[in-house]
C-alpha cells in the first residue's frame, strides 16, 4: 500500500515539479530575481501538486483541514527547496535550473512522509 503511494506521489511530484520549473524558467526569464522566482514557482505547483495528490495519492476529497495541514508540511518543504537551490547557485555555481532540481529533490522525500504520516493520515 504504501509502494503503491510512493509511485503515484513520483507522478504527482513530477507534474509538481514540471509546473514548478517551468514557471520557474519564465519567470526567471521575466527577469525576476531568483528567490522570488523560486519562491512563486514553488506557491503555484504547491496549489496543483495538493490537488492532485489528494485525489490520486490518497484518494480523498480536498478539504480547508487538510490543505492547511498540507501548506504547513509544504512551507517546511518550501524551506529545504529554496534553501538548497539558493546554495547550490550562490555558493556552488550551478545554473539557477539545475539548482531548482536539486532543491525539488532533496524536498520530494520530505514531503511525501509528511504527506503520509500527518496530512492524509
Amino acid at each position: 500500500m504504501i509502494l503503491s503511494k510512493a509511485v503515484r506521489y513520483v507522478f504527482t511530484g513530477g507534474l509538481a515539479a514540471f509546473v514548478d520549473l517551468t514557471v520557474l524558467r519564465g519567470l526567471l526569464a521575466l527577469g525576476v530575481p531568483l528567490g522570488t522566482s523560486a519562491t512563486s514557482s514553488w506557491l503555484i505547483a504547491a496549489a496543483a501538486n495538493y490537488s492532485v495528490t489528494s485525489r490520486y495519492v490518497f484518494n480523498q476529497a480536498i478539504s480547508r483541514k487538510r490543505a492547511s495541514l498540507f501548506l504547513i508540511g509544504a512551507l517546511i518543504g518550501l524551506s529545504i527547496n529554496i534553501s538548497v537551490t539558493l546554495i547550490l547557485v550562490q555558493q556552488i555555481g550551478l545554473p539557477p535550473l539545475w539548482a531548482k532540481l536539486s532543491g525539488i529533490g532533496t524536498a520530494f522525500v520530505f514531503n511525501f512522509l509528511i504527506n503520509l504520516v500527518w496530512v492524509f493520515r
